[in-house]
């Protein structure tokens, strides 16, 4: 019995001092939405700001890309993971929800002007949820447009940013 208790002990001790050790956040691989599909990331924290938002394209592989630089609540850089937030990609609409982010430097004309001529956005519509503290971004994309979203970590000098690629077929 005294055996058992001991080897009892040991276990719970090494599993104490497991739980205890920090362990590394893993970001998750992202994949292309096809037609209907979520992806999420980042994390949570005390609050974050949209500082840019920016587009590029490439003609040639009909990628368009979208950076939005993720600041903390007072629109200075961050090191690290970008706000969680949370992408929907449902029938040519791709909906992300930035959680815990109830301020943009960018405002609503100033984005469309920014996706005007894009290659895959025929509109985009954003807003502030101050109840819910968040911010929403919604892109009513071109038929068979496919999407990956994912995180940028911010490290030393750069802001964390949150990247979306449009592929056109």
């Amino acid at each position: 019995m005294k055996l058992i208790c001991c080897l009892f002990s040991v276990f719970l001790m090494s599993f104490a001092a497991s739980a205890a050790v920090p362990q590394k956040t893993k970001i998750a691989p992202s994949r292309i939405l096809k037609n209907e599909g979520v992806m999420s990331g980042g994390v949570a924290g005390n609050g974050f700001t949209m500082m840019d938002i920016r587009r590029t394209a490439d003609l040639k592989k009909k990628v368009e890309r979208i950076v939005v630089d993720v600041g903390d609540m007072n629109g200075t850089k961050i090191r690290g993971q970008p706000g969680y937030f949370y992408a929907e990609l449902k029938k040519n609409r791709l909906v992300i929800d930035f959680s815990q982010m109830p301020k943009s430097s960018v405002d609503a004309r100033r984005l469309r002007e920014i996706m005007k001529n894009s290659l895959a956005v025929k509109n985009v519509n954003m807003s502030l949820d101050p109840v819910d503290s968040s911010l929403n971004l919604s892109l009513n994309l071109k038929p068979k447009t496919q999407a990956k979203v994912y995180s940028i970590v911010g490290k030393k000098k750069a802001t964390s940013k949150v990247v979306i690629d449009l592929i056109s077929e």
